[in-house]
């Protein structure tokens, strides 16, 4: 894949930032060789240490002196900060969503939840997790509070990476698209009350099914 020569920092840093999170090359705790990243996209290292450095910010990447950059590594106390800190702001977010989402765009997050459901029928689980991780943000966005849909994706991004040697073995995919659904139904109803509590609980089980011996 090569780039646009137009804005390529943004663009090297969402063309990284999603190879990161597919799973397809890099796995927690993974060496990141910034050579071969240019390569691939084409581009000078300067737009790619650009990109780097936004998702070192971010806490996806940790850049060590004299030994490179590596993929953030899995710390399970670490993790079970980040999801509840996601189940209160994501709740918040919901019940937000709740009082603002128009139709069309509960329409959106239902389009999502059935490519959701597709492509776990077809075992892309990476592309499924990328789907889901559209669904979140999606939802967050629609709470119209950007500063908030900001530290979400923050901690998505961070969770997301941490957990996928879980997400590459399989899991449970379709009670959580069910959860996804009872979110999006507690919009439907403008209901911002169940809307909080259903997504405050969809990210307290991901967290509780997260063990440590599901990630080795």
């Amino acid at each position: 894949m090569t780039l646009n020569r137009t804005k390529l920092a943004d663009q090297a840093y969402q063309a990284i930032r999603e190879d990161l999170l597919s799973g397809r090359r890099f796995l927690p705790g993974d060496k990141i060789s910034v050579e071969d990243l240019a390569r691939q996209l084409g581009v000078s290292r300067s737009p790619v240490w650009s990109a780097i450095a936004r998702l070192e910010a971010e806490g996806m990447v940790e850049v060590r002196p004299r030994q490179g950059v590596f993929f953030i590594g899995f710390e399970i106390e670490r993790l079970r900060e980040i999801f509840a800190v996601r189940a209160t702001l994501e709740g918040l977010a919901a019940r937000l969503a709740a009082q603002r989402a128009t139709p069309a765009e509960i329409a959106e997050l239902k389009a999502s939840i059935a490519r959701q459901r597709q492509l776990i029928q077809s075992g892309e689980i990476e592309l499924y997790t990328l789907e889901a991780n559209r669904f979140h943000t999606r939802l967050t966005e629609l709470g119209g509070n950007a500063t908030l849909t900001d530290l979400v994706a923050r901690l998505w991004n961070r969770s997301t990476a941490m957990c996928l040697r879980r997400n590459r073995k399989g899991g449970d995919f379709d009670e959580r698209t069910d959860e996804h659904v009872a979110m999006v139904e507690a919009l439907a109803a403008r209901d911002p009350d169940a809307a909080e509590a259903v997504t405050r609980a969809h990210i307290e089980r991901l967290a509780e099914s997260m063990r440590a011996d599901d990630l080795l």
